[in-house]
């Protein structure tokens, strides 16, 4: 990682790591504790508990058997039918941040395991093979780095370009969209200076200013990541699929 040469040590960034994932597990606990003050039906030694409301969640996404539950989980979150059928161009955008975010996320964690793997090369005499993964894992970086700039860029020029749109734009949604957008800039901003983009090149290469943004790049993201969506309105990326789900979707 580049920004290991800013005086992050590796020991202290996967410090850094494990109090940000804690952070993270801690609030959606939270949630989900508080979601449960409002179930009903169940024991009353779960009542306001984290269980109660797993409990609850668990009954009602499975309520009509497992074929309804993988059906909504597929067309409803996966495949966001009902955007779809509101509005394509919201679609396309809404599928490009949330594939582009999510595999990112999946290989930054992937990239984060292969750094302890190679870091602790003489307990598992992988260097090698995680040299090699890494290099395998440059192209998707891209490719769904792209895809998230794309999604972040539709949602900023709607705002910008159509006025029903701005006027029915909150604070909370600028915020979370210029967030993404802020995030997905400086992490191309450090993959274009550190050259050999798969788009651009060496054209934008100027490897010592590289580590800054990725540097910039991780706190933005680890901060979006840990101390926001948790803990305000933006905790809907993951309400709204559960909700979905335990209503079985619908037409």
């Amino acid at each position: 990682m580049a920004f290991y040469t800013l005086g992050l040590t590796f020991n202290l960034v996967i410090l850094l790591t494990v109090i940000v994932l804690a952070v993270w597990i801690y609030g959606i606990y939270f949630n989900f504790k508080k979601w449960g003050l409002g179930s009903t039906g169940y024991h009353d030694q779960l009542r306001n508990s984290f269980w109660l409301f797993l409990a609850t969640w668990i009954h009602e996404a499975f309520k009509d058997g497992l074929w309804v539950f993988l059906r909504t989980v597929v067309l409803d979150v996966l495949l966001l039918r009902r955007t779809l059928a509101r509005s394509p161009v919201r679609w396309v955008m809404h599928m490009s941040m949330f594939y582009g975010f999510l595999m990112l996320a999946a290989l930054s964690g992937l990239g984060l395991m292969v750094d302890i793997v190679e870091h602790f090369d003489s307990i598992f005499g992988l260097a090698h093979e995680a040299e090699m993964v890494k290099e395998m894992m440059a192209l998707p970086f891209d490719l769904f780095g792209y895809l998230l700039l794309i999604g972040s860029t539709i949602a900023v020029s709607r705002r910008i370009l159509l006025k029903f749109v701005r006027d029915n734009t909150s604070a909370y949604d600028a915020f979370l969209i210029g967030a993404v957008f802020l995030i997905t800039v400086t992490g191309f901003y450090a993959e274009w200076m550190r050259g050999n983009d798969f788009l651009l090149g060496n054209l934008f290469a100027y490897p010592i200013y590289a580590p800054h943004f990725a540097l910039i790049h991780t706190v933005l993201a680890l901060g979006l990541f840990a101390f926001v969506l948790p803990w305000s309105k933006y905790i809907h990326v993951i309400a709204t699929p559960m909700t979905l789900i335990a209503n079985r979707g619908g037409e």
